[in-house]
């Protein structure tokens, strides 16, 4: 493998994100390369981390594992204290 997956750095968290919070860190992340390097990140076809088939997964370089984990730990600490805006 030539890089990491941001939903790599969910699973070896040990985090279970919801489809729009690994859409947002996804976003988030694609963005700060983009801001870095002045262009969209690398994809690979890889197998989808839920069900059956395969995914394009933007992939980072393994020193970029920080600022994932960094992003997650923003984004479901977010999440976290927003609650379910729908419920009780």
């Amino acid at each position: 493998m030539n890089g990491i997956t941001v939903m790599q750095v969910f699973k070896s968290l040990g985090v279970n994100p919801e489809p729009t919070i690994s859409w947002s860190v996804g976003s988030r992340m694609a963005q700060l390369w983009r801001d870095a390097e002045g262009r969209e990140p690398t994809k690979e076809l890889r197998p989808k981390t839920t069900g059956g088939g395969s995914h394009c997964f933007a992939i980072y370089p393994f020193d970029w594992r920080p600022a994932i984990e960094r992003v997650i730990r923003e984004t479901t600490d977010i999440a976290k204290s927003q609650g379910d805006l729908f419920g009780d």
